[in-house]
């Protein structure tokens, strides 16, 4: 695949912001957008697109916009009818004058060195499909935790394989960490929508199939899971099959590498060991348990 060369250095940035009910975290988040986009000295905007709030949410962006006529100028405020996180971020970057898409939650923040460091793998591996960094998580009781990730993240640079990487560890790419370009979001057509857990996760799926992911080990986001309305949270929810279901519906491509192929295959063994409660978190090991498992006769199929 090739990535249309840019004309400047820096091209321009375009941060898509999903909004759902974050009033209490939203201008935090904007303002570490707005902060690492002027550190790394890119020309940016900042695309926020409210997806039904009623808390206030819409008006506090603008609240926060109207201080600074800098920031005005940055942001891009978009309202919606309540169509959840995928239809969102599918409208955001639909609607970005950039090229080059960062993904951002509304109630996570970046690293300053964060839009340095994915256009700093951009620069150097123009042609890949999706990018990514490190991430740290602030759990529900405040506490900090850093993450040992799948197979391949102590390296800087392409990834072997992103689907190993996902069944080996922590979402290696996460919807506050993501950088891609807009031309490969039009292939990909983004995020699946009505997917109301893991819809992120086939977005950057769909992807990897299209091109290489690069990866850097430098923490560059904090994923703040004690924040408000947080689905990873609700209750009652349904088993998140999403996942599994794409990376079955992948294998039909017969374009795929062999490498690929089996990678999705043990992938799908590991997703399915995780919907029947077999396994509750995965490491770097846990792939070699699957290699070479006939798929009729997974014992662990759900």
């Amino acid at each position: 695949m090739t990535i249309p060369a840019t004309t400047a250095p820096v091209p321009l940035v375009s941060v898509v912001i999903p909004l759902f009910q974050k009033i209490r975290h939203i201008k935090v988040a904007l303002a570490a957008a707005y902060r690492s986009c002027l550190l790394a000295g890119a020309s940016f905007e900042l695309v926020v697109v409210d997806d039904g709030s009623t808390d206030g949410s819409g008006d506090a962006v603008l609240d926060w916009a109207a201080s600074d006529p800098a920031r005005a100028r940055a942001i891009r405020l978009i309202r919606q009818a309540n169509r959840g996180a995928a239809a969102a971020r599918n409208t955001g970057w639909a609607a970005a004058r950039g090229e080059a898409i960062l993904f951002l939650d509304a109630d996570d923040t970046w690293a300053d060195h964060h839009v340095a460091e994915i256009l700093g793998l951009m620069a150097e591996f123009p042609a890949a499909a999706l990018y990514a960094d490190a991430w740290q998580e602030i759990s529900p009781d405040r506490n900090s935790k850093q993450h040992d990730f799948g197979i391949g993240s102590d390296r800087r640079g392409p990834l072997d394989c992103f689907f190993e990487a996902m069944s080996s560890g922590p979402m290696i790419v996460t919807s506050s960490t993501a950088g891609t370009w807009k031309s490969c979001l039009i292939k990909t057509r983004g995020f699946p929508e009505g997917v109301k857990h893991g819809e992120d996760k086939v977005g950057w799926g769909r992807l990897a199939l299209l091109g290489d992911v690069v990866w850097s080990p430098r923490i560059g986001a904090v994923w703040d899971k004690s924040a408000d309305n947080r689905s990873d949270r609700a209750e009652g929810c349904p088993p998140r099959t999403a996942w599994r279901d794409f990376l079955v519906a992948a294998q039909v491509d017969k374009s795929l590498s062999g490498m690929t192929r089996q990678n999705l295959e043990i992938a799908v063994a590991v997703e399915n060991a995780c919907l029947s409660g077999q396994i509750v978190l995965f490491d770097k090991g846990t792939p070699a348990r699957f290699v070479g498992r006939d798929k009729g006769m997974d014992p662990l199929a759900a």
